[in-house]
């Protein structure tokens, strides 16, 4: 079966364009990108469907990038297709947000074509309209092995998903089903050019490292590697469904919001501990609004409650706290029902290059920066952080627009601050500008009293 063969079945299998839809193709000018352009293009004569291509710029690698802008466009009026370009400047965002370049560079994708979505007229609902992505066999394995790495769960083994539904659309993936060296032959065999991306050459990037050592290397013992654990990735995805069903059914015979709360039943402690982490899951991530930095070790902090007695509680993300009331589980966020702030807890120590761990509720500044008193209190006018280490400032007011905190929500916030300058708002970031360093010689320890915080 030939490539075009393979790739056709597979949008069908997965019903990933409809006839009528419009496709929004991401072209980056590399491989993948061009190989999937030509073949959807040739997709489109057989399926009656609108085919559109964008290009972004994220400002990051220069006259190489300038140079990959300049081949999509010229591509793209060869092919009659439709381009829009978008530059962004990916280190900015990164930096403004204290993101890395990896991360941004995702963020400011998703916004381009949300922005382009709007742009051709449909609503974020529409089912009409599609991303297509340029996502291979090769990409999945890299992925899975990532998340096999940093540790993950059966979701993370499931790699890539084909077809996947997210803030800007429906996003699809149709070459999922062939191997980089498969698109390769593609385009050599009909001289089609592509550029080439300098930075994948660069193995201080994780994935560059797994593409370039570890794959290389699994390809020595079986040549096959790569197809296999796709394979093995498919079996994981419908595992993960079928656990993602059981989850469901389970919540709503044990989980109940009362009062803004969710009410775990004790007798979830009766069912197989794998189904008690997703129904966890599962309340957590509702409880939070957003599923992201909640992880295994505070699942498996929850989970431990329902063993423990009355009074018993753990704190979490978010500002979330969940308790052991006679048996049941509450989960919900901190109430400061005194009108007063968090408490919190001040240590002073020589810094003498200690590793300073990542907690949620236990932070560390440069003392040594801090010339007038500190207080503990809720947010006033003026209030702002400092977002890099070049005196960048960023509102308080803006931050929690940006991490989409609830108006009414904002006012409980426990801050830490010099005059309007925030340290720290409990619960989320700290200032750049207070952040330890090799130059730092006095550290102060400040901790939420009260919690039990060992992640």
């Amino acid at each position: 079966m030939n490539i075009e063969e393979k790739v056709f079945s597979y949008i069908e299998k997965y019903n990933m364009i409809e006839t009528g839809s419009h496709v929004l193709i991401g072209i980056s000018g590399g491989a993948d990108s061009v190989c999937l352009l030509f073949l959807l293009k040739e997709y489109a004569g057989k399926k009656n469907f609108s085919l559109t291509g964008i290009h972004i710029n994220h400002g990051i690698r220069g006259e190489e990038a300038d140079r990959d802008e300049e081949f999509t466009k010229k591509l793209c009026r060869m092919l009659e297709i439709p381009l829009t370009v978008c530059r962004c400047q990916v280190p900015e965002t990164a930096a403004a947000e204290k993101i890395s370049l990896e991360e941004a560079g995702r963020i400011v994708r998703r916004r381009a074509f949300g922005k382009e979505r709007k742009r051709l007229g449909f609503s974020e609902e529409s089912k009409e309209f599609r991303v297509a992505l340029a996502h291979h066999e090769n990409d999945n394995a890299e992925t899975v092995l990532h998340n096999l790495i940093r540790g993950t769960g059966a979701g993370g083994l499931g790699g890539i998903l084909p077809v996947q539904t997210g803030a800007q659309g429906i996003y699809i993936r149709p070459l999922l089903c062939v191997s980089r060296k498969e698109i390769r032959d593609f385009l050599d065999a009909r001289k089609i050019p592509w550029m080439e991306d300098s930075s994948n050459q660069n193995i201080f990037y994780t994935r560059n490292r797994i593409r370039q050592i570890l794959i290389p290397e699994m390809e020595k013992i079986n040549p096959r590697a790569v197809e296999h654990i796709g394979v093995t990735a498919g079996y994981m995805r419908s595992i993960e469904e079928y656990l993602q069903e059981q989850a469901d059914m389970l919540y709503g015979r044990y989980v109940e919001k009362k009062n803004g709360e969710y009410c775990v039943k004790k007798e979830l402690g009766r069912e197989k501990e794998i189904m008690q982490e997703y129904v966890l899951l599962k309340t957590l991530t509702r409880a939070a609004g957003r599923r992201k930095d909640i992880s295994r070790v505070h699942v498996e902090s929850v989970k431990n409650l329902l063993g423990k007695g009355t009074g018993a509680e753990v704190f979490l993300p978010y500002r979330l706290r969940a308790r052991q009331i006679y048996g049941d589980l509450s989960i919900g966020k901190i109430k400061e029902n005194s009108g007063m702030p968090l408490p919190l807890e001040f240590r002073i120590f020589s810094y003498e290059n200690q590793q300073i761990p990542e907690k949620t509720y236990t932070k560390w500044f440069d003392y040594d920066k801090i010339k007038d008193s500190l207080k503990v209190r809720f947010r006033l006018p003026g209030d702002y952080f400092a977002i890099n280490g070049q005196g960048g400032r960023k509102k308080l007011k803006d931050y929690f627009i940006d991490c989409k905190i609830p108006r009414e929500e904002r006012e409980k916030i426990t801050l830490l601050a010099e005059n309007a300058h925030i340290l720290w708002a409990v619960g989320y970031r700290i200032s750049e500008y207070y952040k330890i360093t090799s130059q730092t010689k006095r550290v102060l320890e400040v901790h939420v009293k009260g919690v039990k915080e060992d992640e």
